[in-house]
């Protein structure tokens, strides 16, 4: 009797670890199933937010836009004609903001810039037609 009480036991011992082993598996699979929806949906979440604002979730701008030759032509005559309109000198943040273009590009664009006059120095310089 005890050979096969030990049997049934062993059996129901293999029983129980082979259910274990599925059940594991099955959690397991379902976890990865769960985690790449998540992950997905992250992503698409970022992208918005990237659409939005223009920098990625944890603040970086995106990739450097660079500027075609005709552009820099057009960002020139844009920032000559800003600061022609400024009815007195204006300072290279408030080019930016009315060129609407990235600040290494108006700074570019103000140097290359005709009839252009520079006074003052670092943040206390201000730009006006000559």
């Amino acid at each position: 009797m005890s050979s096969t009480a030990l049997e049934k036991l062993a059996q129901l011992k293999e029983k129980y670890e082979a259910d274990c082993v599925a059940l594991k598996s099955e959690a397991i699979s379902d976890i990865a199933k769960r985690l790449s929806e998540a992950k997905a949906l992250v992503v698409d979440l970022e992208n918005q937010y990237y659409d939005l604002t223009g920098k990625t979730v944890k603040g970086e701008k995106g990739k450097r836009i660079r500027l075609t030759p005709e552009q820099k032509d057009e960002l020139i005559a844009k920032v000559e004609q800003v600061i022609k309109s400024a009815k007195k000198p204006i300072s290279m943040s408030d080019i930016i903001k009315q060129a609407g273009a990235s600040a290494s590009a108006v700074r570019e664009a103000v140097s290359k810039a005709k009839d252009v006059k520079k006074t003052g120095e670092k943040a206390g310089t201000l730009y006006s037609t000559k």
